[in-house]
Formats: C-alpha cells, structure tokens, sequence
C-alpha cells in the first residue's frame, strides 16, 4: 500500500465502535457529515472515516453530536506502509517521517507517541512508540516521550501492514462510552458458530477421526473445536495460553496445554502422535502454516490435519497461496474451501505426507 503524497492531506478519522455494530456507525456518521464515506477497515469495531468538509469542521460535527455507536474517533492525516517484520528503530522512520510532514509539532513542543496496534507482527507497541519519538524529535525539534500532559499527541494506528498517522491536541482526540455495547463479553461468546464450522470442514472434506483417537487442537481459546472433538476422540490435548470455557475444560478427554503451539515441538510428554490436527489459531495465515508445518512430526504418517485461513488483510487470494506455499512442505491433498460457517477466513484441509500404517491382518 503506498504512503499518502504529503501534498494531499483528506480528512480522515480512524472510528472504532462496539463489534457488531459498525453499520449503525456507519449510519450515524453520514447523518453527522453529509457526503462523506465510512467503510470498515477488516478488523471487527474498526472503521475509516473520509469527509469532504475540513478537519475542524469535521471534528467539531462528531464532538457536538450526540451517538449511540460511537467509542473513538481519531484524526489521521497520513497513511504509510509498515513492514510486519520491522524490529529495529530504522523500521519505523517511515512513520516519524510521515509524522514529521504533517508539519504540526514545532521546535521545543512536546509531544506523545501511542501506538494501537491490530493484526500479526514481529515488534512490539512500545518498541515503536519509542522509536518513532526519537525519530521525531530529531526530525522536528520536539520533546517527546513525555507521560504528564503534552503540546501533543501522536497516534499510530497499525492495521497489520498499512499505518495512519495523526498529528493532534489531546482535546481533539474523541473518545466516549456507546449506548450500544457488543453483545457478549470478551471470552463470553457463545461456542456454536466455531463448532459449526469444524462439523462442516469435517464433512465437506470427509474427514472421520477414528473413534478413541487422538486430536492436537491448537488455538483452541475457548474451546468449540475441543467440545466437538471430544464428542468422539479418546483425547483432546487443547494449546492455547487462554482459558477454556469451564464446561469444555471440565470434559475428561480433554487435556488443556497453557502454552503456545511453537512450544511443543520440543515437548517429550504427548504421549506418542496423533490421529487428527486441527489449528483455529488466529494469525497469519503463513504463520499458521509454518507451525502446521512445524508440528508434523507429531501427526501420524497419511492422518489428516485442518487449518483456518484467516485472512488479516484484503489480499485473501495472496493468503491463500501463502499459506498453501508454506503447508506443501510437509503436507499433501491441499484443499481450500468456504464454508457457510466462515466469516472473513477460509479452511484449508491436508494430509501428512508419507503411507498411513498398514492395518494389522
């Protein structure tokens, strides 16, 4: 994605509403700034909000108004490309750059750097705001990384590999508690659309796990994958760092691993390979593959394996060959699918390379 032109400045604002509710958003948006587009932006509750009057005026329209689906809204006057992998500070000049050219911090000003970040990448939050504030404030004369009240805040707002940029008075960053909330708390959703859409891959693929066999479910938080298995697997070991939902952990097949799925290729303690593998996990879907991949050698030879292709960016067609790339390694029969019960993911379904053993005479 190509960084704005420094000569072109929309008016743009990064919105966030409760999940679920971001058409009624979208709504009152339009009704607030006739004119203007507000299209989501992949990830649940967030969404971009593009308007033909100017910035203040646009701003003034959402502070004065009052809304029932509205969280945040921030004003962002750039957009510039980041590296998933960046790391070190020289990965982030992009960003103060851009911050630079909005031309709003002067010499001796202070300012903030917050960063919300969504999606999969190799740095971390704090790491970025960091550097973007060195790189700023050599570039502009600012004083920044300050935590008492400053000139000024910058907000980064990472969407996997695409960065707006926003340049403002802490008073003009909006922020309000919605009328309307998401429908269930966080960890609280019900479990039925998750394990509709393991039955589903497991009949669209054909896949029958042999009864009293053994199921690795990685990503399994919160557990509606585990619950299905169960329902036929001797056992269930379930990875994920998060709880499981007690009626699910609380199943005697079930055996809950509080670790992440890298971890266990170095674990000597699962009792032998497995029937079946299974993976939910909400990542990238070339990373996804490469734990798959990674974890083969716990699957029996011939013994099927499903993945989710979740898909973090618009490129679906890209992720999919990726992760199809990456799965090849280790697994043959790759095949991609959408079933009903998918949202913005596909399932990928495969099997372990090399002869299943032969049945005993």
């Amino acid at each position: 994605m190509p960084a704005d032109s420094p000569d072109r400045q929309p008016t743009r604002f990064i919105v966030t509403t409760p999940a679920g509710f971001e058409a009624e958003a979208r709504q009152e948006l339009r009704r607030l700034l006739p004119g203007a587009t507000c299209r989501p932006l992949f990830f649940k509750g967030n969404l971009l909000l593009e308007a033909e009057a100017p910035e203040e005026e646009a701003l003034a329209a959402i502070a004065g108004a009052e809304t029932r689906c509205l969280a945040s809204a921030t004003p962002v006057q750039r957009r510039v490309p980041i590296s998933l992998q960046a790391s070190a500070p020289s990965g982030f000049g992009g960003i103060a750059q851009a911050a630079a050219e909005i031309g709003r911090i002067r010499p001796g000003e202070t300012f903030i750097v917050r960063c919300r970040r969504r999606g999969t990448h190799a740095w971390h939050t704090r790491d970025l705001e960091k550097a973007v504030a060195a790189g700023l404030a050599e570039l502009t004369g600012g004083v920044g990384e300050y935590e008492r009240e400053t000139d000024w805040q910058v907000s980064v707002e990472a969407y996997q590999d695409a960065v707006y940029v926003g340049v403002n008075r802490p008073g003009d960053l909006i922020a309000r508690t919605p009328e309307k909330h998401r429908k269930y708390a966080p960890g609280q959703r019900p479990l039925n659309r998750a394990q509709w859409k393991l039955r589903e891959a497991l009949v669209a693929f054909g896949i029958e796990l042999p009864r009293g066999g053994r199921v690795l479910d990685l990503g399994s938080a919160p557990g509606g994958w585990a619950a299905v298995l169960a329902e036929v697997a001797g056992e269930v070991v379930a990875v994920d760092p998060a709880d499981l939902r007690p009626e699910v952990a609380g199943l005697p097949n079930v055996c809950h691993l509080r670790c992440r799925a890298e971890t266990l290729a170095d674990r000597e303690d699962l009792g032998g390979r497995f029937d079946l593998l299974t993976s939910d996990m909400n990542r990238d879907p070339a990373e996804s593959a490469q734990v798959m991949c990674q974890l083969a050698p716990l699957l029996k030879p011939g013994a099927p394996a499903i993945m989710t292709v979740k898909y973090t960016t618009r490129a679906r067609r890209r992720h999919e060959r990726e992760a199809r790339a990456a799965l090849s390694a280790e697994y043959d029969d790759i095949r991609l699918q959408r079933l009903p019960h998918n949202a913005l993911e596909t399932t990928a379904a495969m099997r372990r390379r090399g002869a299943p053993p032969a049945a005993p005479n």
